[in-house]
């Protein structure tokens, strides 16, 4: 899956739960993601939409809300690759 795509999926996520992010800009996750519940949401969107399980140790470290939108979509693009193997 390209990192364009990846990005309009993530952006998409970001938007169903009433986030409207600039797409040209790398932004950290939470200056848009403010509370552990739509963190949490956001996860199980991302998850849903990428046909993905995140693995626990992503959470901590890669898929954080202290994350660029950038690092969340070459994060995201790994595990989409892994799951084609």
């Amino acid at each position: 899956m390209k990192t364009g795509v990846i990005k309009e999926k993530v952006l998409g996520c970001l938007e169903n739960l009433g986030i409207f992010a600039d797409a040209n800009e790398n932004f950290l996750l939470n200056e848009y993601i403010r509370d552990s519940m739509t963190y949490m949401m956001f996860l199980v969107g991302l998850e849903e939409g990428f046909s993905v399980d995140i693995p626990d140790e992503y959470l901590s470290s890669v898929i954080s809300p202290e994350q660029t939108l950038e690092g969340l979509c070459n994060a995201l693009e790994t595990l989409v690759e892994a799951r084609s193997l």
